[in-house]
C-alpha cells in the first residue's frame, strides 16, 4: 500500500492557506485540522498579530492550548500575571485560564498555536 492510500494530505503548506482576517487586528491561518488533513485528536495553525494590536482576553473550557513564538516582541497576561514573549517561547495555556497577547513591538508578532483537542469549528460537523 502506498503511503497516498492510507492518508489523503500529511502536509500543509502555511503559504497556501488563506487566513482568516479578525479584530482587533490579526490574521489566523489554520493548517492542521479535520477539516484539512483529517487529524481528529489535535489542531495547529499560525497567528500574526499587527503592531498595537492583540489577541483579546479569552479562556477555552474544553482543550489545553500550547503556543510558540516565531517572530515580533509581545506580552501573555495569563490568569492575572504578565510575561514578556520573545523569538523561541513556548507558552502554556490550560483548559479554563484566561489569557490574552499584546504585540509590543513595531513588528508584526507570530506565533503557531496548537489545540488539543481541537476546537470546535476546526472539526467536521
Amino acid at each position: 500500500m502506498k503511503g497516498d492510500d492510507k492518508v489523503a494530505k500529511v502536509i500543509v503548506r502555511e503559504s497556501e492557506v488563506e487566513g482568516a482576517r479578525r479584530e482587533p487586528p490579526r490574521v489566523s491561518k489554520i493548517l492542521i485540522s479535520e477539516h484539512t488533513v483529517g487529524a481528529k485528536q489535535i489542531s495547529m495553525g499560525t497567528n500574526v498579530t499587527e503592531p498595537g494590536s492583540r489577541i483579546p482576553l479569552h479562556k477555552h473550557t474544553d482543550s489545553e492550548e500550547a503556543m510558540f513564538v516565531i517572530s515580533g516582541k509581545g506580552k501573555l497576561i495569563c490568569d492575572g500575571k504578565e510575561y514578556d514573549l520573545t523569538p523561541g517561547t513556548a507558552i502554556f495555556s490550560p483548559v479554563g485560564v484566561e489569557h490574552e497577547i499584546i504585540n509590543t513591538g513595531d513588528e508584526p508578532f507570530k506565533i503557531v498555536w496548537a489545540y488539543a483537542p481541537p476546537l470546535p469549528e476546526h472539526l467536521k460537523k
